[in-house]
Formats: C-alpha cells, sequence, structure tokens
C-alpha cells in the first residue's frame, strides 16, 4: 500500500488539467471536468458552506472539487472533533454509503485525502490515505484527482453526495450536505472525454464527426511539450527503472509490463485505460534509445554498454516477476543498429527481436508488439499554430502524406515471422491515418508532442481503441 508520503508521481495532473482545459487558439476547447453541482448559502455559521462541488471522471481519473463560502486552513479540519469535509460513494443501486473519502492535513498545512470503506450500518472497516495529485489554489477551494481503485471503484453505476460539518451552537445549522435532496448518479466508464474526442473520430466501428471539434487543438503545440507521458508511480530507481500505472495491487487481477524505449513509454496512456477498464496492475520498464533487442543500437561506446546492462537487468527483472504474463512492447521505428560483417541490418534488426523475445522466461504468455506511431515533421507544430490562427481544420491542413511519415516497423516484421506463436501485433495506425494522409490533429486533439512522440492525452484517447484490439487476443 503506498500512502500520499513516500508516493512520487511522474504524472502532475493538476499541471496536466490546467494545460489541456485552457481554451485553444482559434476555438473553444471542449469541457472534459465534471459538471460541477451548485449550493445555496444555507449555512452560514459554517466557513465550510459548499457553494460548488463536483466529482465525476475525467480521462481515467477521478476529479473532486470543493468550493466554500468561507475561507479555511487544513489545520482546522479534524472529523473527530465534527469538523470536515468529506464526499460518501454509494455503490450501485445501495441506499447507504459505502465508502467516504475526507480532506486531511498531513502535517504542515499539506493536503491529502483519507478513505473508509464503511459496511451496511456506517461502520468503519479499513482506513487509508489515498494516492492522488492534490492542490489548493485559495483558502475557499480544494481540488484532488486520483485513480477510481484507490477507493474500490469498478466500472459501472455508483452515486456521490459531500457533506461538510463544523462546530458550533447548533451543529445542524453548521452542516451542509451537498447537493441538497439525494446522491448524484454517476457512472465509471474507461475513458470519460466528450464525444468524437482524439482516436474515437476515427474509430472505424462508430463513425463519429464533431463539429465542435472541427477547429478544436488540445493541447496547443507549445503546451505539449511541457505535458510528460501518463501518470506512474516510481518503485525502483535501480535499473531497470521501474514505475507502476494501473490499479492498485491489491485489486488486480492481472500484472503485466510495458517494456522498450521512449516509444514504448508514450504508449502508456492508452494502457492506463486498459489496465483500469480490465483491472490490471501494470509495471513500465523503459529507457530512452534502447529497444528490447539483442541486436547491438548503434549508439556512442558508453551508451551502448548502458543500453546493453539494462536490457540485462530487464531479463532478470522477469525472472523475479514470475507473475507478469502478457508484455507490451514498442519502438522506435527505422532505428539503426550495428550489424557483423556481410549481414543486413535490416535481417540483423529483425533477428534481434526474435531473439530478445526468445529470451524472455516462458511465465510470459503473450507478448503484444504495438506497432510504432508515425512521425510528424519539424514544420508541423509551425503549421498548426498557423492554421490555428487562420481558423482553418489544422488537422487536414498540415496533414503529411503516408508514405513519408510511416516508416517500416522492425518489430512488427519480426512478430509477424513464423513460429512466434506467443507474439502477436497491435496496430493502431488507421487513428492517425487514411490511406494517403496521416493527420498531426485527430478529433481535436493534438496527435505529437514533439516530431517522434505522441501527446499522452492522443495517447489517453487510443486506450478504447487498444482495449477491444487486446480483448480480442486475450
Amino acid at each position: 500500500m503506498h500512502t500520499l508520503g513516500p508516493v512520487l508521481r511522474v504524472f502532475s495532473s493538476a499541471l496536466v488539467g490546467l494545460l489541456l482545459t485552457a481554451a485553444s487558439v482559434g476555438a473553444a476547447a471542449p469541457d472534459r471536468e465534471p459538471r460541477p453541482q451548485a449550493d445555496p448559502a444555507d449555512t452560514p455559521g459554517s466557513p465550510l458552506d459548499l457553494r460548488t462541488v463536483s466529482f465525476g471522471q475525467r480521462g481515467t481519473e477521478l476529479v473532486l472539487r470543493f468550493r466554500t463560502a468561507g475561507e479555511w486552513q487544513l489545520s482546522q479540519l479534524a472529523p473527530a472533533s465534527g469538523r470536515a469535509l468529506c464526499v460518501s460513494i454509494y455503490y450501485g443501486m445501495l441506499t447507504s454509503p459505502r465508502s467516504r473519502v475526507c480532506i486531511v492535513d498531513r502535517g504542515g498545512d499539506r493536503p491529502a485525502l483519507a478513505y473508509s470503506r464503511l459496511d451496511p450500518t456506517g461502520q468503519i472497516v479499513e482506513n487509508r490515505m489515498l494516492s492522488g495529485n492534490i492542490s489548493r489554489f485559495d483558502d475557499h477551494s480544494f481540488t484532488a484527482a486520483f485513480e477510481p481503485s484507490a477507493m474500490n471503484l469498478r466500472q459501472g453505476s455508483f452515486s456521490w453526495q459531500t457533506e461538510s460539518t463544523w462546530t458550533c451552537a447548533d451543529p445542524a445549522a453548521c452542516t451542509d450536505v451537498a447537493p441538497g435532496g439525494r446522491p448524484v448518479p454517476a457512472r465509471l466508464v474507461p475513458l470519460a472525454e466528450p464525444r468524437c474526442f482524439g482516436a474515437a473520430s476515427r474509430n472505424p466501428f462508430v463513425p463519429c464527426m464533431s463539429r465542435a471539434l472541427r477547429l478544436a487543438v488540445m493541447p496547443t503545440p507549445t503546451d505539449a511539450l511541457l505535458t510528460p507521458n501518463a501518470r506512474c508511480s516510481i518503485v525502483s530507481l535501480r535499473t531497470p527503472y521501474t514505475c507502476q500505472f494501473g490499479v492498485r495491487a491489491a485489486v488486480a487481477n492481472r500484472t503485466i509490463a510495458l517494456v522498450g524505449d521512449s516509444h514504448a513509454a508514450h504508449w502508456r496512456g492508452a494502457l492506463e485505460v486498459v489496465a483500469q477498464a480490465r483491472g490490471w496492475r501494470g509495471f513500465s520498464l523503459t529507457r530512452s534509445g534502447c529497444p528490447l533487442s539483442a541486436a547491438l543500437p548503434d549508439l556512442p561506446k558508453a551508451r551502448r554498454k548502458s543500453c546493453a546492462d539494462w536490457r540485462h537487468a530487464v531479463r532478470r527483472w522477469f525472472t523475479r516477476h514470475p507473475q507478469v504474463r502478457t508484455v507490451f512492447v514498442s519502438h522506435l521505428s527505422g532505428v539503426s543498429v550495428r550489424a557483423p560483417k556481410g549481414r543486413s541490418r535490416r535481417e540483423h534488426q529483425i533477428q534481434g527481436y526474435l531473439r530478445a523475445w526468445r529470451a524472455l522466461p516462458r511465465t510470459v504468455r503473450q507478448i503484444i508488439v504495438l506497432r510504432d506511431v508515425p512521425f510528424s515533421s519539424t514544420n508541423t507544430s509551425t503549421c498548426v499554430e498557423r492554421a490555428m490562427r487562420r481558423r482553418r481544420p489544422a488537422g487536414t491542413a498540415c496533414a503529411l502524406p503516408r508514405s513519408r511519415v510511416l516508416r517500416r516497423d522492425a518489430a512488427t516484421v519480426a512478430a509477424r515471422r513464423p513460429g512466434t506463436t506467443r507474439v502477436h501485433v497491435i496496430d493502431l495506425t488507421p487513428a492517425m491515418c487514411s490511406r494517403r494522409l496521416c493527420f498531426p490533429v485527430v478529433g481535436g486533439v493534438l496527435v505529437h508532442k514533439d516530431k517522434t512522440h505522441i501527446t499522452s492525452l492522443f495517447a489517453g484517447t487510443l486506450g478504447p481503441l487498444l482495449q477491444g484490439r487486446v480483448d480480442r487476443l486475450l
């Protein structure tokens, strides 16, 4: 179990939320946030008089927001003494809450979330801290984002209601339930985004078009450079560097791994959607410039050695983790290797992937190769920004020939060789390209953050398409 203290987050939901919800130049950005619920000023004796509350899904995360009429400090909250700000969760059609999340002070006026699991009579049967990204913009507000499994929520229906309490002469006058009436119905889905958003607009099975997204670009090319890959909690800083995504270990029903260079890491946003939907815990083992291959990379000597050390460490890691039965791999297409004299680089590269996969222990039942994405160009960002200023659809105005930007992927070729029965290929190129063109903006979402890496937001929208392909394979 990870608490808020020791867990380091690679992905900052608060920062990304601000960047990705900002209005794009030339077109209003679609609203990705949970709908706020207004509440009247009905407990004037309490600074925790709730004015707006929202709780719901954004992408794969749950987002909780409070805004109060008065100012308050975290040190003033003490649920045991009658001062609390909480949200209660009702599962399915149950009429009594089965869990509660409250804001607490973990010391030094640092915000945290305390989770309580309740029995049918309302008694607490489990207490723990939630891992998440928490912020306060002022003394009236509170925002937190965390994964659904942190509070044992699975796909399907639930409802919620918030409550604030304050100590005063008349307790009833200082207790505010918002929204009033009954709990708000909600539903947890693999990915919560606006209609036709991102890759959903190119789903071959569910045709989707949205005029509202015609001119949108999220994030902008400038903002995209600042956004990291999808969240991942550091497990080990030793070689191989390892971080964890997906659901908590306590509720996971399968453990997977994502392995490769930086072109594996940018797929984590899509795999996060699959992991949340299927109840998987994932380990990410990636190293920039170092594909999982037995072929010697065409790198400077020092980097070649560190890459070889990483590969050996990865193989040892799988031996120590026999519970990992499914491995996703991806690599930069067109990467150069050093081939022995008299042997073609192409065939040596293909054989390098095959040898590396054969070296993985038999406890790995499936190896799924994610075909590398098309590239962008050095001028694409400038073209997209110009199209935004001129209020033109950047996706079509700045499209590039598929034959120019979709490179041959040796790992995909290797995976289709005879005898690779445990190796499969998933190719999501149609979500980014037509038969002739590849698009820098799809469904209002910027595809690339730089020339070769996709944005974490677009990767997330690939998640439902990836899930469909994974479901058919597994």
